[in-house]
């Protein structure tokens, strides 16, 4: 009965307050227009009556949703206070931690947004205008301004709703970890979108730097320039604030630091940073040597483009200099995650993080080789059979190798430098590493992939094959059409036959470490009572005989520990 009551309260006050917050922004935007404040250049936004419009609006949606959020917000409020008899499970309720984490996503976006497009008008004012740009022309920083203010206001009283709810004690399971998602999230999401967004702002500093064959308009630049400043801006405030709330908790010194260091989601955020920043640093760095291999391998004509001596330093260096902030945020979230499990004590948690780290990293490099190799094989399928890919004035595999190269040589470096480590560890502890869940998720994670890529790979090939014999007319040179696929059939065949064979050998090495049942151990043990066999092990060089006679000495009064 209180989940249905807590789902209609919260669900009423989600709703109403979203009408609340519109008729708020619509009458803000209505005053900052008679106020000549950021009118922007809509039609229809002149004249008095307008504005009576907008009044109106506004009015009709604060009357009804005031009123309407007020009462059930207030019945919300009420069943956390001292004197009533649940309020314990209201305030640790998953109802109310679902509620404030959606209404804290939906605020923190539409704030963004508007924060962005504030912005990129401020930047504008600077910049050479735009001559004929559709979204200058629809600009409306009245509006922009209204909702900035409106979410903003909303954010920070649901902020402070919350962290009052964990002043108050613990939280634990649902009510703890869903609102985790969202500062997690966020965090992950903002700091994303900020390096991409510096990916684009250094594409344009670079064709300001050095002007590409087919110029654009220079009205199109200042506005793509101040778009991606703004969202630079924006959402690199949005990380950074976000990143030091997740600081203060950490460092809180009370069960919020325990909570928060030894959660889950914190170690999935910097595993989702990892393999970003290593996929995004091996995709740049593979767009960079595209660039210097097209005019080796004769591929300009076949991109369609004019490429110089100027064009090629100009992506080269774009895409190098797009590739370190990705590498930095790699790194420091990789160095962050092996100091917190240092700091915390536990052996056991330092070669979980070591393991993530390795392991992510190598699952990037082997699919990007992968990938290149399979196509690599295609092409080389076709030359081999004289397919018609390689025939022609086009000249289309030479771009192709041009492409696929790069990411074939970068990724199989990328996999060699972290899977050596990985099997250095393995030749150390092989019974350790190979009862991992890590390695073992790794291993099943490949040979998953490599099972779907056969199964699509093998289904074109006898599409075309049966198309073949059958008489179908499928078109197309049917060496050419089976190249890639039979290519793709390759490499995946060979991946999976390598780590198919590593899984198969920590099955064995599992076999072998598995418990012994011992049939008939001898026992001082009193007749008649119960008996639990354990197997203790430990490191080589450690004293088996000292751990099992601490373990005797700790045995409560009336157990005895026997040897088998």
């Amino acid at each position: 009965m209180q989940t249905v009551r807590r789902l209609y309260v919260y669900l009423l006050s989600g709703i109403s307050l979203g009408v609340l917050a519109y008729g708020l922004i619509v009458l803000l935007d209505a005053i900052f227009g008679q106020l000549g404040i950021g009118q922007g250049t809509l039609i229809g936004r002149d004249g008095d009556n307008w504005a009576r419009q907008q009044l109106s609006l506004a009015a009709a949606l604060i009357g009804v949703g005031l009123p309407v959020w007020g009462i059930h917000w207030w019945f919300a409020e009420r069943g956390l206070q001292t004197d009533r008899p649940n309020a314990e499970d209201e305030r640790a309720s998953v109802v109310r931690a679902l509620y404030l984490t959606v209404v804290l996503v939906v605020l923190l976006g539409f704030g963004a947004f508007a924060a962005r497009d504030l912005v990129r008008e401020a930047v504008l004012g600077i910049l050479p205008r735009p001559s004929a740009d559709f979204y200058y022309g629809n600009a409306n920083p009245a509006m922009s301004l209204a909702s900035l203010l409106v979410a903003a206001a909303a954010w920070g009283y649901h902020v402070a709703i919350r962290r009052r709810d964990m002043a108050r004690g613990p939280l634990h399971e649902a009510a703890a970890w869903i609102p985790r998602v969202y500062v997690y999230g966020v965090t992950l999401v903002a700091l994303s979108v900020t390096l991409q967004a510096f990916g684009d702002l250094a594409r344009y500093a670079g064709e300001t730097v050095w002007t590409p064959a087919n110029n654009p308009e220079d009205s199109y630049r200042s506005y793509a320039f101040a778009d991606s400043l703004s969202t630079v801006a924006v959402w690199a405030g949005a990380w950074l604030g976000h990143w030091w709330y997740i600081g203060t908790l950490t460092n809180a010194g009370d069960w919020r630091a325990t909570s928060e260091s030894g959660a889950r989601l914190r170690l999935a955020f910097f595993m989702a940073v990892i393999l970003s920043g290593s996929l995004s640093v091996v995709r740049l760095a593979g767009e960079a040597l595209r660039a210097i291999l097209v005019p080796v391998f004769g591929a300009i004509d076949a991109i369609g483009g004019n490429l110089d001596g100027t064009d090629l330093l100009r992506t080269v260096a774009v895409a190098l200099v797009s590739a370190v902030p990705w590498a930095v945020a790699w790194w420091l979230h990789q160095r962050r995650m092996h100091e917190e499990a240092l700091q915390a004590d536990d052996p056991a948690r330092t070669v979980v993080a070591t393991r993530l780290g390795l392991h992510a990293v190598a699952l990037v490099g082997l699919a990007f080789a992968a990938v290149g190799s399979g196509w690599l094989f295609g092409l080389l399928i076709d030359v081999l059979l004289a397919g018609s890919r390689t025939v022609g004035a086009s000249g289309f595999w030479r771009a192709e190798l041009a492409t696929f190269v790069p990411y074939a040589v970068l990724g199989l470096l990328v996999w060699v430098w972290r899977w050596w480590p990985i099997q250095s560890l393995h030749a150390t502890d092989p019974a350790g590493e190979a009862s991992s869940t890590i390695r073992r998720s790794f291993l099943l994670i490949i040979l998953a992939a490599s099972v779907l890529v056969t199964l699509g790979s093998l289904a074109l090939v006898l599409y075309r094959l049966f198309g073949l014999l059958l008489g179908a007319g499928l078109g197309g040179d049917t060496i050419s059409e089976l190249s890639t696929p039979v290519g793709a059939l390759l490499a995946a065949g060979t991946v999976a036959v390598y780590h198919g064979l590593a899984l198969r050998r920590d099955l064995s090495l599992r076999a072998e470490a598995a418990p012994v049942a011992i049939t008939e151990p001898p026992s001082t043990a009193p007749a008649g009572a119960e008996r639990f066999a354990l197997v203790l092990r430990g490191p080589s060089e450690g004293d088996l005989a000292a751990a099992v006679d601490a373990l005797r000495a700790a045995l409560p009064p009336g157990f005895t520990l026997d040897e088998g």
